[in-house]
């Protein structure tokens, strides 16, 4: 049987990387929409994305997976570990964060946005769909047509059902973990599923530097093309750091 494919290359490989980038996504979603943030990343940086089943690539696979399938699918990725640095997004920054451990010396950076370390007052895998649609809305970034009943709604409800479940596991896990790497954090200013005094939070999950950036805008604010530069800027402090020793 053929093994999960969770990580892909988001551009086209690099020979003999000096760098790598992961990108790890928000709930629901897949890499792809990630593509504008690593544009500019230089040649010799291997930019992968991360997919969960049940969307993009692996859309045919049903959804859910547990913390140790995302932490272990690393070993998945082929060659050897170069200094990697870590872009993740909502619970794509909770799993980061995981995945930034386990890499140990080879994680050089991790950048997070639109998200806190500690659980906050949001759902289960057992809300109603009801609840669920209603933190979707609060996020505001999918058109009113996916809320109606029907494929899409059914679908998308599967996958934040499963992402939710897998985002509790992950907070309840991380409390402990510290990383040796420094900590980038951004968040839209109009985030209504983010308390703001939070942020500085993830400070306590590294044993070096925390810094917090706000930008204008909601829960996806890194997807504005206004925004892009600081993310793009935060990305590139910490692979400089790298490509420069």
């Amino acid at each position: 049987m053929d093994q999960p494919s969770w990580w892909s290359h988001l551009r086209r490989r690099s020979a003999l990387p000096r760098a790598r980038l992961l990108v790890v996504p928000h709930s629901g979603g897949g890499p792809n929409r990630y593509l504008r943030l690593v544009g500019n990343v230089p040649d010799d940086v291997e930019v992968l994305g991360f997919t969960l089943p049940g969307r993009e690539r692996r859309l045919a696979e049903p959804p859910g997976a547990t913390l140790d399938e995302v932490v272990t699918s690393l070993s998945t990725i082929p060659g050897a570990v170069p200094p990697t640095v870590l872009l993740g997004h909502s619970l794509g920054a909770t799993l980061a964060l995981h995945l930034a451990h386990a890499l140990g010396d080879h994680c050089a950076g991790l950048v997070v946005s639109g998200q806190t370390p500690h659980r906050q007052d949001w759902l289960s895998e057992r809300s109603t769909d009801e609840e669920i649609v209603r933190l979707l809305e609060r996020g505001g970034d999918l058109p009113s047509e996916f809320f109606k009943e029907g494929a899409w709604r059914t679908a998308l409800l599967n996958n934040m059902r499963a992402d939710l479940a897998l985002g509790g596991e992950a907070v309840a896990r991380g409390t402990a973990i510290r990383i040796d790497a420094p900590v980038t954090v951004l968040c839209g200013t109009e985030d209504r599923l983010i308390d703001m005094e939070a942020l500085a939070d993830w400070g306590g999950h590294t044993t070096t530097r925390c810094e917090v950036e706000l930008v204008p805008g909601g829960h996806f604010a890194l997807f504005d093309p206004a925004n892009r530069p600081r993310f793009e800027d935060a990305i590139g402090r910490h692979l400089d750091r790298v490509l420069s020793s």
